[in-house]
């Protein structure tokens, strides 16, 4: 069934738009909600028998404005009057609905964005703290750097002493040797000269022994020998 907006019904009822929404919250008119080329909501109303009859009545008419047939009571200013104040609650309370609809869509489309407000206030919070404690930061990097350069020429000044200490020790047991060698020599050029003096000795003894040897055989044979 072809639909027709809220001011082609209010045109062909003769009736403010508002005064049509109202009827289609009170179920006097049938619609629903689409949206527009601009996604916006609106109304779409299924026209009645009346509805009908007055928009081809005002097809037909070469009028700018729509001649509606004659009502079938007359309706004087008053009762106009009543019907809009009768109509004014409901109306106050379809705007304050429509308000409050409008807010919570706000407040949903705006939330992400409000969130992400924070979190850049919060990244720029630390940043500015950050900001701040860099001033520390570069002042204790500097005292850990000379402490490490300070550490660094330390470590380089021990291990000089240490290959210092390690060339005395190798020096040291170079001249160990080296006197152990000579010791050793000498031992043995005193032993060699104490061999030399037990065979010195040896051959002394034996020539004292033969020479004794000899002399006393001498002296017995001349004894022996003697005459009676």
């Amino acid at each position: 069934m072809k639909t027709i907006s809220v001011k082609e019904a209010a045109q062909a009822l003769g009736i403010t738009p508002r005064a049509v929404i109202y009827r289609i919250q009170n179920g006097d008119l049938n619609g629903h909600q689409t949206p527009n080329p601009y996604g916006v909501n609106e109304w779409r109303i299924y026209p009645t028998k009346e509805i009908s009859q007055k928009l081809k009545l005002g097809n037909e008419s070469t009028s700018q404005e729509i001649d509606f047939a004659p009502q079938e009571e007359t309706v004087d200013a008053e009762a106009v009057s009543e019907e809009i104040a009768s109509e004014a609650p409901q109306y106050q309370a379809w705007v304050e609905a429509e308000r409050q609809q409008m807010r919570v869509i706000a407040e949903e489309m705006m939330k992400p964005l409000l969130d992400t407000i924070r979190y850049q206030e919060r990244l720029l919070e630390d940043q500015g703290r950050q900001l701040k404690l860099l001033p520390d930061f570069e002042k204790r990097a500097e005292e850990e750097r000379k402490a490490a350069e300070s550490k660094a020429l330390e470590v380089i000044a021990l291990q000089k002493q240490l290959d210092a200490v390690r060339e005395a020790e190798e020096e040291k047991q170079a001249s160990i040797a080296s006197e152990n060698e000579a010791l050793k020599g000498q031992v043995q050029e005193i032993e060699a000269r104490a061999a030399a003096e037990r065979a010195k000795l040896e051959e002394e003894k034996a020539a004292l022994k033969a020479a004794l040897d000899a002399k006393s055989k001498s002296w017995w044979q001349k004894m022996w020998s003697s005459p009676q």
